[in-house]
């Protein structure tokens, strides 16, 4: 007798996967034997019922009855036997989603493990400050950037100030084209196209020695600003009545 009481039951372990197979394969037995066994009594009801109907037929009622009777035995048998069959199936049932669900289980914790051990380094404070560093960093190289692309020394001056050195010198350049321009010769103006004069008329007969003397001196310009075009016209008709 244990005076410091009932001594505690050593909680069941867990059956392993091999074992649950194993049992649910002989719950399988047991069923199909159960159901061999249905089969069986099945057949001494058919033979009941038929002794039954033969006694009934010779009228021995005595015998008929007792043919009855023992096929009602024969179906509480049968009874039974669906029973057990039943409770066996639940039983297969309820095992097999047992094993899935531990099966499922394990699977599920191996995953979490895993997920633990891979953000066993990670955290939200942890990667926000990665994040801010990183964006410092990314700030601080495009300050750098910068800095290494402004030239040293102010060497370019402002964009103004080069506009207005830019248009000072083409104004410049174009007054020096406009002093720049060579003057054209006389000679090399063409002259106008003098107009053709009408042939002149034929002259009256004149008696000889009335012509008047040639001219010895050259014509001068005409008053009234007579072009060279004129004057020389003038002196052609002059050189045909000589």
């Amino acid at each position: 007798m244990n005076i410091f009481g009932k001594k505690k039951k050593a909680k069941p372990t867990a059956p392993s996967a091999a074992d649950t197979a194993k049992v649910i394969t002989g719950l399988r037995g047991k069923l199909d034997m159960l159901e061999k066994r249905e089969n069986h009594v099945q057949k001494k009801i058919d033979a009941q019922i038929s002794e039954a109907r033969k006694r009934t037929a010779a009228k021995d009622k005595k015998g008929a009855l007792m043919a009855l009777k023992r096929k009602r035995l024969y179906e509480k048998e049968i009874t039974k036997y669906q029973g057990a069959r039943l409770t066996l199936e639940q039983q297969i049932i309820s095992l097999e989603g047992a094993a899935m669900n531990v099966e499922t289980f394990k699977a599920m914790r191996t995953g979490a493990s895993a997920m633990q051990a891979i953000h066993g380094e990670l955290s939200t404070e942890r990667v926000e400050d990665i994040m801010d560093d990183i964006s410092d960093q990314m700030n601080i190289a495009e300050e750098i950037s910068e800095a290494i692309s402004n030239p040293v020394g102010g060497a370019l001056d402002d964009d103004d100030e080069l506009l207005a050195e830019f248009e000072e010198m083409e104004a410049e350049d174009a007054d020096a084209q406009l002093l720049n321009v060579p003057s054209v010769p006389a000679t090399h103006i063409a002259a106008a196209p003098a107009p053709v004069a009408a042939a002149p008329a034929p002259a009256p007969a004149v008696a000889a020695g009335a012509f008047p003397d040639a001219p010895t001196t050259a014509p001068t310009a005409a008053a009234g600003g007579a072009d060279a075009d004129e004057l020389a016209a003038l002196a052609e008709l002059e050189a045909m009545m000589a």
